[in-house]
Formats: C-alpha cells, structure tokens, sequence
C-alpha cells in the first residue's frame, strides 16, 4: 500500500544521504587535503516541482512552472527535514477523500477547500475553475508523481589552497586537474581511463602523478593518453600503443579509422623505446642536448637499435 512504500522510499533517501556523507568524509584523505566534500541538500527538487505541475495541467493557471518552484523552496526553507513529507501526506489525503466520496464530478466543497489551503502554500491566490480542474487531476497517476518524487541531493566539492577553502567551480583548470588525479589514483577501482592529463599541469606535479601510477596500478586497470614522456616511461607503462593518423579517403561511401596503431608493445622493445624517443622527447638528439643544456652527467650510451638507423644484424 502507499503507506508501506512512502516509508521505503523515506528509508531509501535516509540511505543515500548517509552513502554521500561517508563518501564526502573520505575525500580530504583521498586527495591528499586537495580537496575537502559536504554534502549539499537539494533546496528546491526539480522532480518536486515537476510532479506539483502536473496538477494544474488543462486548468489554464498562469506561471505554474514558477509558482510551484516557489512553492516549494518555501515549503522547504520552513520546513527543510519534513515539509515536503507532510505536503505529499495532505495531498494524499485529500485523494483518498475523493474516493472515499465516490469521485464526483463536481468536487465536494471540503475537498476544495482542503485544496485553496495548500495550493501554492496559500501564497497565490486560484480561480474557482482551475481549483476543480486540479480536482479533477488529482488522480493515480499524479499522485503517484508525487509520492515518488525525490531530491538529487549532492557532494561539494572545495579546493585546499593553502588552508583557504574555494569553490572547486572556479579553481584553475591546474589545481581541478591535479586534485582530481589524486583522488581519482588513491582509489581502489575498475579500470581508469585519462586523456592528456599533462594539458593543465606543469611537470613537477606531473612527476607526483607519476609516483601514484606507479602505486595505483598494482590495484586497477590504467590507460592513458598522453604525449608527456614522464607519464609513459617514469610511469613505468607495461603497454605502450603509438598512433599515426591515417589519410584521408576521398570516397565517401569508404568509412576508415582516423587513426591507427602504428607500434604497440612493452618500453624494452626497440620499436616502441624508438616512438617514445622520436614522438614525445622530440628525438635521440633533442634527448641528449637538453641533457648537456642542464649540464647533468650524460649515462653511458645504449647501442642503437636496427629501429634506430643501426644496420639489422642476423
């Protein structure tokens, strides 16, 4: 019956918002203090509204939309834990009492009455032609939109910025990126999928984000996309896919891939050691230079690979 179901559906709210409360509290430890998580209350449910707007349809009552999104973010600021629950109890009642009278045509004046008082939260005043159209549509269907309508309460987010609190909205792309990295790395998960992370970050905290590659990916699954070499060799990448795009074809009625895989295999592999050498360091000799720029101490050379411009040996 609708009594059993409200209070499942009460149970089931009381849940989730305990879930977002668990899982906000676990956040600044997730991200490092990065980033700190409440849990904001849905003030003004757009289902809310919705399902009270479904019992004007037909009754030709101007700026419903609006007077029942009023009408609920003050039923709410009264009342914020209950309001919303006793509104659904009145309007139930108020169906049941159509019933319970047989459904006349011509609604009871009790029932209109009972109606007046709630409609709008008495803020707004209702003809006496729309109130028995809203009658007329308090039927399953409504009602049932309204009983089962429910919030979309959420987790904010804020960023850390030494010890000041921001809105995570208007955090730089940088500070979003790398706060999301790492609470994205610290969690035992399936499989994690990031396009070019490096595109919002500098290198030192690249390198951060490299060291938790290195932890998070006993755990889970981890695939990247990126052309920043510290992410694939620091990283300590166990496959390494190189693309190339493919021309384009000029018949229309031929559909091929952008791109394609052009070598694909572990960092030891010549081949592979050669793309990453040749695509995302610039080149052996772009490698060496910025090497004897910095003035550190070069390693000892690796012997080329047949890969590398060094003649194949059998």
């Amino acid at each position: 019956n609708y009594d059993t179901a409200i209070e499942d559906l009460d149970k089931l709210l009381q849940d989730r918002r305990s879930v977002l409360s668990i899982a906000a509290g676990k956040v600044a430890g997730k991200s490092s203090n990065l980033l700190k998580a409440r849990v904001r209350r849905d003030k003004s449910p757009e289902e809310y509204q919705a399902s009270l707007c479904t019992l004007f349809e037909a009754s030709f009552t101007q700026q419903v939309e609006e007077g029942c999104a009023d009408w609920v973010t003050a039923l709410l600021n009264a009342n914020p834990e209950n309001g919303w629950s006793e509104l659904r109890k009145t309007m139930l009642s108020l169906y049941e009492a159509k019933i319970e009278a047989g459904s006349p045509p011509e609604g009871p004046a009790e029932i209109i009455a009972g109606l007046r008082r709630v409609l709008f939260n008495k803020a707004r005043s209702v003809t006496d032609n729309a109130c028995k159209k809203i009658y007329g549509n308090l039927n399953d269907r409504n009602i049932g939109t309204i009983v089962s309508a429910t919030p979309s309460d959420s987790i904010v987010l804020s960023y850390m910025d030494e010890g000041r609190a921001i809105d995570f909205k208007i955090a730089s792309p940088g500070q979003q990126a790398s706060a999301l990295l790492e609470l994205l790395l610290r969690q035992s998960a399936g499989t994690l999928i990031i396009d070019q992370p490096e595109d919002d970050l500098d290198n030192r905290v690249i390198m951060r984000i490299v060291n938790l590659i290195k932890n998070s990916k006993s755990k889970r699954q981890l695939i990247f996309t990126t052309h920043n070499p510290n992410v694939v060799v620091n990283g300590d990448a166990d496959k390494v896919m190189a693309l190339r795009s493919v021309d384009p074809n000029s018949n229309p009625n031929v559909s091929l891939a952008r791109v394609q895989i052009d070598k694909d295999g572990a960092i030891e592999t010549p081949a592979v050691r050669h793309a990453i050498t040749s695509i995302i360091e610039g080149g052996r000799d772009a490698f060496d230079l910025r090497s004897r720029k910095y003035r550190f101490v070069p390693l000892p050379s690796l012997p080329k690979t047949a890969a590398e411009g060094a003649p194949a040996t059998s």
